[in-house]
């Protein structure tokens, strides 16, 4: 039975619509959707293109859902790998982690709040002795839920013992375990796992950690991705925060621009199509799945170039191992602006309550912004981040993004801008040529 997920807002109501869109909605919505999710009324059925509100009428001071849009469950930081680039500086278990029991409370406190969608990560959260357990619970609930792991843990019979339909998210970096910075990476071991995930009928999303000793493994990653019939993998620049800050040699410089752009065009037009490309007998499965996880974080998005203020904190939020919650997990990462603790509160009255010095914030503090090529180029840019500008600038209402990255960010408009006009698109699966 599919549900829908959704949240009473001011505005009215946001919800995860069955073709992936995230909407504000007439609040007379509400008891359609209610049994649509008792089983009453196919949701295929309802035409809530009608019920849209274009432009809801919220209030812009300290901003906020009623729930988060997608919330982060980080269930553990033990880690079976070491990378150098890990935001959470994974590894070991932290002090006083959450107990299963925790953690399935919270996800019901979640649900119950209309949260649209829960990334259950770790460190790896398979190194979690009850994963299985927690991504059954998260399953049986209206939201969307994606499993992160590096996948190396994954057995066989882990996979067999979880609901067809997981959503899995598998990062990796290099395609040769002796540059590995991770020290583990192991193609056919994953390429075993990937195989698991279609056999008992999951999805999987890949995703490139970018960085100075993996740039020339990138596009080698890209045509595994190809030659296996794997997803298209998400291209993710380092940023200098968590581990990375004690190994800056890993940061890209603009002196790599040109060499690492390159690499990028070659790896998107393995995945792109033009006008006269299209498949109609493609199998769409892999289509939907993605587009849940990219319309949620796209109306995230959105949300912020509306109210002019940051995501995080506001319609995001990430719940670390012990129980503190943050905006996000570069806040968890700088130890900034944590709300509290769900072993003292609750995670709705943290939500409601703890992030009044982090809503307090707009855009229109980054005045640094005025000067960059970036603002001036009318590229929306997601680097006025405070834990990031105090790494980069030493100045929390600075930029937060590195020299490279702004001209990364140059480069890329321009090219996107040039596929479009092309009407040229990426796809999720590789064309083989």
């Amino acid at each position: 039975m599919i549900q829908i997920p959704y949240q009473v807002n001011d505005g009215g109501i946001v919800a995860l619509l069955p073709d992936g869109r995230v909407e504000f909605l007439k609040p007379d919505i509400q008891e359609t959707l209610d049994t649509i999710n008792e089983g009453k009324i196919n949701p295929f059925d309802v035409n809530f293109d009608i019920s849209i509100i274009d432009d809801p009428l919220v209030d812009l001071e300290r901003f906020h859902l009623s729930a988060p849009a997608i919330a982060f469950i980080e269930t553990t930081n033990l880690c079976n790998l070491r990378c150098k680039h890990c935001y959470a500086d994974s590894a070991v278990k932290r002090p006083n982690e959450m107990s299963t029991e925790m953690i399935l409370k919270l996800i019901d406190e979640l649900a119950d709040m209309g949260v649209l969608q829960v990334f259950l990560t770790g460190g790896e959260l398979f190194s979690h002795r009850d994963a299985t357990t927690i991504i059954r619970h998260a399953m049986s609930k209206p939201f969307l839920t994606q499993i992160f792991t590096n996948g190396l843990l994954i057995t066989e019979e882990k996979l067999a013992s979880i609901p067809p339909g997981a959503s899995f998210f598998i990062s990796f970096d290099t395609a040769d375990p002796e540059r590995t910075i991770r020290g583990g990476m192991d193609f056919p071991k994953l390429r075993e796992r990937f195989h698991w995930m279609k056999k008992y009928g999951h999805s999987l999303r890949t995703a490139i950690s970018v960085h100075r000793y993996n740039i020339h493994d990138v596009e080698e990653i890209f045509e595994w991705c190809v030659e296996n019939d794997f997803p298209r993998p998400q291209w993710l620049e380092t940023h200098p925060v968590g581990r990375a800050l004690l190994h800056p040699d890993l940061l890209l410089q603009p002196k790599d621009i040109d060499e690492v752009f390159e690499v990028y065009k070659r790896c998107m037009e393995r995945f792109s199509q033009g006008p006269d490309d299209v498949d109609e007998m493609a199998p769409k499965n892999q289509e939907d799945q993605e587009m849940y996880t990219v319309q949620t974080i796209n109306f995230t998005q959105r949300l912020e170039q509306a109210t002019n203020q940051e995501k995080c904190g506001r319609s995001f939020v990430y719940i670390n191992s012990s129980g503190n919650v943050y905006p996000c997990s570069n806040c968890m990462s700088n130890g900034m602006y944590k709300a509290g603790n769900l072993r003292e509160d609750s995670f709705r009255n943290i939500w409601k309550d703890g992030f009044d010095d982090f809503r307090s914030i707009t855009f229109d503090e980054f005045e640094v912004c005025q000067s960059c090529e970036v603002y001036q180029s009318d590229i929306w840019c997601q680097f006025r981040c405070p834990p990031l500008a105090r790494n980069v600038s030493k100045d929390l209402r600075g930029c937060g993004a590195t020299d490279y990255i702004r001209q990364f960010l140059l480069k890329t408009d321009a090219y996107w801008k040039e596929r479009k006009e092309k009407n040229i698109k990426l796809t999720l699966a590789g064309r083989k040529v």
